[in-house]
């Protein structure tokens, strides 16, 4: 590979190994450093609960961003360059300036209420999509520089596989590190606590009078909670509620993978920024 930087970035990229609350800093770095980028934006979409959770690789104000996100909701029809379709994208990384000159960027409705409040001008971004979530990843400079060029086009876009099998790879290191009683809380978001505190003494294979007393309840306590689970996983066998806590991806019912373990699965959208 001739690129050495991108041969660089791609191998600091998998050594990371990072999971999803991991993963937007690491590529905050890459695509800085492969592109020349001011600032770099990671948005998830996940597409069952339409939530998304949109991060900056710079502190903002929660107002003027805000506001640029409203702008940008009203404005984003305009053009396919703003909706981020992957069938749109396909493998390509695609530039502002590949569809604006100059003078036409600063005439948009756009650009006038949704980048240029906050000096952004120069835009490239790739898109990805995987299991029902599509992944955007977007590169900013501010007014003043230069459009990416070819050579930085192309890095972007050779880059492109390397953050898809990365977002793979950390979605899988998320989900394996969701403990046995929880990934049963997730495939069924009806059990109490209590029942999960009970299921997880079954999953560990201890015995009623174990869990009663690790719990400070009654073996009849016991005994009625287990009922209620096996009620509710339609099972009637502890040795299946452990395979089901261990084996279940329930992607039909989970919150977005990236707030499994977060304690934080309510709401309809997330936007906030990190360094």
């Amino acid at each position: 590979m001739a690129d050495e930087l991108l041969k660089d970035e791609i191998i600091a990229l998998y050594a990371a190994e990072p999971d999803l609350a991991e993963l937007p800093a690491v590529l905050f770095g890459s695509v800085a450093r492969l592109i020349g980028a001011d600032v770099v934006s990671y948005a998830e979409h996940h597409h069952r609960s339409r939530e998304f959770r949109s991060l900056l690789s710079v502190d903002d104000d929660p107002q003027n961003r805000a506001r640029a996100v409203e702008a940008f909701a009203r404005h984003m029809l305009s053009h396919p360059f703003w909706q981020y379709d992957p069938a749109f994208y396909g493998e390509r990384a695609l530039r502002e300036s590949d569809f604006f000159s100059d003078e036409e960027f600063f005439g948009l409705p756009m650009a006038k209420e949704a980048f240029l409040p906050s000096g952004a001008h120069r835009m490239m971004a790739v898109v990805m999509e995987h299991e029902g979530y599509s992944l955007l990843i977007v590169g900013h400079r501010v007014v003043g520089r230069p459009p990416f060029s070819d050579e930085e086009r192309d890095r972007l876009q050779a880059y492109r596989p390397h953050i898809l099998r990365s977002y793979r790879q950390a979605q899988q290191r998320t989900l394996a590190r969701v403990k046995p009683a929880e990934r049963l809380g997730l495939a069924f978001p009806s059990l109490t606590a209590r029942q999960l505190e009970v299921a997880s003494g079954l999953i560990e294979g201890r015995s009623y009078e174990e869990i009663a007393s690790a719990l400070g309840i009654g073996v009849d306590a016991v005994k009625a909670h287990v009922k209620a689970i096996y009620r509710t996983i339609g099972s009637s066998n502890g040795r299946v509620a452990a395979t089901i806590a261990h084996t279940v991806l329930p992607f039909a019912v989970m919150p977005p993978l990236w707030k499994v373990g977060s304690g934080a699965w309510g709401g309809s959208a997330q936007q906030r920024s990190s360094r």
